[in-house]
């Protein structure tokens, strides 16, 4: 298969590479596996509702609320990690600070 990307993306998948170190078409081969039960099931319901099958809204209805769920999943996922991060900077930057005995006369 060949592609023509526009301008806008290969820009994109230039500075994807210079900021990671990966290949963009590894990239996109990834994102694209990552795809495939949605494309199969968007493929699905437009042969479906080319034969007038009502059931093809509800293919695509599932589909997309499968999409934005893993969706979700994968924004809290990235949220506790971003603050498993922070908390970690944090402990490094203000490392406990010791109980100091007072001596008993002191007050």
């Amino acid at each position: 298969m060949m592609l023509s990307l526009p301008d806008e993306l290969a820009h994109a998948l230039d500075d994807f590479r210079e900021a990671t170190g990966t290949a963009p078409s590894s990239f996109v081969v990834e994102m694209l596996m990552q795809a495939v039960p949605m494309i199969e099931s968007v493929s699905k319901a437009a042969r479906m509702a080319k034969q007038g099958n009502l059931e093809a809204f509800d293919i695509l209805n599932n589909t997309l609320a499968v999409a934005l769920h893993e969706g979700t999943g994968v924004q809290q996922d990235m949220l506790e990690k971003s603050s498993q991060l922070r908390k970690a900077r944090s402990d490094a930057a203000d490392p406990p600070k010791k109980n100091r005995k007072r001596p008993e006369n002191s007050k």
